[in-house]
């Protein structure tokens, strides 16, 4: 396989984070989903718009989403003040430090692939999140890695899609009856299955990215 390691733009990072949040907000009802995220949007309108964490917490979940080591220090300048640092900063940061692999066919059999390289590429950033792909073929269905490693599965594939739409239908269907407890803890992935349109497996995955490239 043949990897070029480049800068990821801002604008790359802000595609990035709209569609996260566009997925992410279909899930958790603090969200609002009709929140437009711009590079002039405050830290303070992003976090309220995807309920997202105080800043020490969001830039360790940052650093470890896009797979860098911003230090703290850096990163409490690009988040506060919250009212008037904005998402350019947040996307300079991360820009400045993330480099992704241009994915490039590999040769198989004689022929070239590209949907060989960029499987093994979204297997690579899967696993640098500690998803277990073990057990990942292009035949496996994506539904039970999304109800294990949901924001890992998101993140990555937002990374290596540079934030392009890849899910027109993402959806979640309740597995059973909810109370009020169970709807408010966001955290439980198992309220929900999850619904994904025509893209049931990773083979699918895979040819909606080349498709979006």
């Amino acid at each position: 396989m043949e990897i070029l390691n480049q800068q990821l733009t801002q604008r790359d990072i802000l595609n990035i984070l709209i569609e996260q949040h566009r997925i992410s907000s279909k899930l958790d009802f603090e969200t609002d989903p009709d929140a437009i995220l711009t590079f002039d949007s405050t830290i303070n309108y992003w976090r309220s718009a995807g309920d997202l964490l105080p800043w020490k917490p969001l830039s360790e979940f940052l650093n470890e989403c896009f797979g860098i080591s911003v230090s703290e220090s850096k990163w409490e300048q690009a988040l506060t003040p919250s009212r008037n640092r904005t998402l350019r900063d947040v996307c300079e940061l991360i820009a400045e430090n993330c480099k992704y692999q241009d994915i490039k066919p590999i040769r198989i059999l004689g022929t070239e692939c590209l949907s060989a390289s960029v499987f093994l590429t979204l297997k690579k950033y899967l696993k640098r999140r500690n998803v277990d792909v073990s057990n990942i073929r292009p035949s496996s269905l994506i539904t039970p890695y999304l109800e294990k490693y949901y924001s890992e599965m998101l993140e990555q594939i937002g990374i290596i899609s540079k934030g392009r739409k890849i899910f027109e239908e993402f959806a979640y269907k309740p597995t059973r009856k909810l109370n009020l407890l169970e709807r408010l803890n966001t955290f439980d992935k198992s309220r929900y299955s999850f619904q994904t349109g025509e893209i049931l497996t990773f083979r699918d995955l895979t040819m909606k990215i080349i498709e979006t490239k």
